[in-house]
């Protein structure tokens, strides 16, 4: 068997196997304290995690979609990536008050083909989206597979070719205002054969120019507080922005390959996957710096920069992309789907 063969073999154990996870250190209790609960998306493995915790015990549901990515939530409608679609739910106006107090029911999908979409956000003009295909941050549209509405200045033309792996994007007022990616090049495929454990880049989508330079793989970029974060992933970090310097400066280390960012007062949540040695998207720089690696949700207390918590997945996803907090919901629920645990 050779390494594609192993490789295909490994994921498949893992989406067949159902999800399995364990809290640590202050994550239970913080959680069934914070007044919410958690989406997660394990996308390697197809599963999108509802998260609750009550009594000091996590409690979680999951949905299969072929390779859920980014999410977005705005109060009342929830959205989802998937291979070749984004689904928005809306909150139903009944609840199963027995079982969720947050029914999300399908409300429409929006049919963008493969365009290996990855992170997802309401603004002012609706769902804007990274995508990667195209090297652009585009909106959602219902006749057409996508608009866009900003690509890097280093990028020359409206192609379909990765080229830089444009992957997350940050909005401020409801409009896009950062965007991340693994390299600054213009060639195809570029991304896959650069530097990619310094070529990482921040860029400012409203002065369209490069922000920061010298990342590893960095996705997520987050405003809070008036602060832009982000995870520079292969280091296993989440950092905070420094527009002065023009540099990301490490708050955290944590023990896994760092995506999928959010914040709640003074916590952040963090995504962490194990990663393939050998493979497109291996770190060694995180190999490097912790012993093991975890998959799941690291929480950050901001105050001290300290990992306070995780949440663990001992089985059945390897691989987080993306983690939403849902307030005022404590028993999440997505309706119209099958439910496989």
């Amino acid at each position: 068997m050779d390494n594609q063969d192993e490789e295909a073999a490994e994921k498949a154990k893992v989406v067949s196997k159902p999800l399995c996870c364990r809290a640590h250190g202050q994550f239970a209790e913080w959680l069934a304290s914070s007044g919410g609960s958690l989406a997660v998306t394990a996308y390697t493995s197809g599963k999108l995690a509802l998260v609750s915790s009550f009594s000091g015990r996590v409690r979680y549901r999951t949905r299969h979609f072929p390779r859920p990515m980014g999410l977005a939530f705005d109060g009342e409608r929830f959205a989802l990536v998937t291979q070749d679609r984004i689904i928005q739910f809306r909150r139903a106006a009944t609840q199963e008050t027995s079982r969720s107090d947050g029914l999300f029911v399908p409300e429409r999908e929006y049919l963008t083909g493969r365009l290996d979409t990855h992170e997802l956000a309401f603004g002012r003009r609706g769902l804007y989206f990274a995508n990667t295909r195209y090297n652009c941050i585009a909106r959602v549209s219902t006749t057409t597979k996508f608009i866009c509405c900003w690509r890097p200045p280093f990028i020359a033309e409206m192609i379909r070719q990765d080229r830089c792996h444009l992957n997350g994007i940050g909005l401020e007022d409801g409009r896009p205002a950062m965007a991340t990616a693994f390299c600054a090049t213009d060639h195809r495929g570029d991304w896959r054969e650069q530097d990619r454990f310094t070529g990482g880049v921040l860029i400012d989508v409203k002065r369209n120019q490069v922000a920061a330079e010298g990342l590893c793989m960095p996705h997520s970029p987050k405003l809070h507080e008036g602060q832009w974060w982000l995870c520079n992933s292969g280091h296993g970090t989440l950092e905070v922005f420094d527009p002065e310097t023009a540099r990301c400066r490490e708050v955290c280390s944590l023990p896994g390959f760092t995506r999928g960012l959010c914040f709640v007062g003074n916590y952040a949540l963090v995504g962490l996957s194990k990663v393939r040695r050998e493979h497109l998207l291996d770190a060694p720089p995180v190999r490097e710096r912790h012993a093991e690696l975890l998959a799941g949700v690291g929480l950050v207390d901001l105050r001290t920069g300290r990992h306070v918590g995780t949440l663990e997945f001992v089985q059945g996803g390897r691989e987080v992309f993306d983690v939403l907090f849902l307030p005022g919901i404590r028993r999440p629920n997505v309706g119209g789907v099958e439910n496989v645990q």
